[in-house]
């Protein structure tokens, strides 16, 4: 039992419980706090924390300088060499949007930064392939309508018309 990262546990788990008091009810908050609740290590949630403005900034600064200082082999960002590249997801937030920005990734065919940006109940993910078919450095696009009932989605595609998209209830759409 290490009482420094038992201390750190209990002061992250503090600045989440304040983070989760103090988020509203729309769906933007839940959004942050189940990529929170995703994120795949210590480091990433505390990032997220960081970045979003469920807690207020120098409550957030004090708690990270705190968890690094009791625990950094935890809470540090994991050192990168070019073959065992981490993403480190950065969360941005503009008015009624989230914004995630993960890093390019090679190892998954992965060249370009990759960018979510989720909206109004719909989120368009956008990167770069290295490779489709015979093409290089191709964009890539995905649409989800993240709503729970029944709905349409309208995409337009290079100034192409729309085209319709119906969403079945509880069923992403993807296009």
């Amino acid at each position: 039992m290490n009482p420094l990262h038992d201390a750190a546990g209990l002061l992250y788990e503090a600045l989440l419980a304040e983070a989760q008091q103090w988020a509203c009810d729309d769906a933007e908050d839940h959004d942050v706090l189940d990529a929170i609740d995703h994120a795949p290590t210590p480091h990433d949630k505390l990032a997220l924390l960081q970045n979003s403005n469920l807690v207020p900034t120098g409550l957030s600064s004090a708690i990270a300088d705190a968890l690094l200082a009791l625990d950094p082999a935890t809470y540090s960002p994991m050192p990168t060499t070019p073959e065992t590249s981490m993403p480190d997801p950065e969360l941005h937030r503009i008015r009624d949007a989230s914004i995630t920005v993960v890093d390019a990734s090679p190892e998954d065919n992965t060249p370009s930064d990759v960018y979510e940006i989720e909206v109004f109940g719909v989120s368009v993910l956008i990167r770069r392939r290295a490779r489709w078919g015979t093409a290089t450095s191709v964009p890539y696009v995905h649409v989800e309508d993240q709503g729970e009932g029944p709905g349409l989605l309208l995409v337009e595609v290079n100034n192409g018309g729309e085209h319709e998209y119906p969403c079945l209830p509880t069923q992403g759409v993807r296009g």
